[in-house]
């Protein structure tokens, strides 16, 4: 690995996200530090699902996640969906659930490249060996989201979700948590639309340290 660290520093210019030092995706250093977070139960006003965290948000993954997100750094998928699978084994996956990822806005998919909800949802499943579906969508931001601050922005974005139903227990999953807002709105809908939620996992509590 070390090899290919001096190569990729060498050849490419690539950094670990976490630290910046010459790696091909998250250094091993970053990982292990990640790995030996324990897996905690997320606390939130209003979250009555049982909610599991691989670590918190900061250090590290402040840095990891939106680089993964915005950046490009679509290498790091594969450590990100490590950990999302690490966090879901404190749930019962002997069900038949299916994994589904909070949606992203369009708009932002567009702006990125990628759907980086489905595509940790999809490792994640894989890793453990069950299904996964993308039962969630959320309409673009629009006029309607014209003169709020952040905060109002992702809470009037959180509040609009459209459903495909199934049949089978569901297992919510996202990257980071922070208020809990769109996990609560998540859970909601699909509950509105019959969908029975056996749980949620993220990979990052923002909470654990000020966000």
């Amino acid at each position: 690995m070390r090899f290919l660290d001096a190569a990729a520093d060498l050849l490419l210019g690539a950094s670990c996200p976490g630290c910046r030092i010459p790696s091909l995706g998250v250094c091993a250093s970053c990982a292990g530090q990640l790995r030996q977070h324990p897996t905690h139960v997320v606390r939130r006003p209003g979250l009555d699902t049982t909610v599991f965290a691989a670590a918190p948000y900061r250090p590290l993954l402040d840095r990891i996640i939106p680089t993964f997100k915005d950046d490009g750094a679509w290498g790091c998928a594969g450590f990100l969906a490590g950990l999302l699978a690490r966090s879901l084994q404190h749930h019962d996956l002997r069900q038949g659930v299916l994994l589904v990822p909070v949606a992203s806005r369009p708009d932002a998919v567009r702006r990125r490249g990628l759907d980086h909800g489905r595509v940790l949802a999809r490792g994640a499943a894989r890793r453990l060996g069950v299904g996964w579906a993308a039962l969630l969508n959320r309409p673009s931001g629009g006029a309607a989201q014209r003169g709020l601050d952040r905060r109002g922005r992702l809470e009037l974005s959180a509040s609009r979700f459209s459903v495909r139903r199934t049949g089978r227990p569901v297992i919510l999953v996202d990257d980071v948590v922070t208020t809990g807002a769109t996990l609560r709105s998540a859970i909601g809908a699909l509950r509105d639309a019959g969908v029975q939620v056996a749980g949620a996992a993220v990979i990052a509590d923002a909470n654990t340290f000020p966000i």
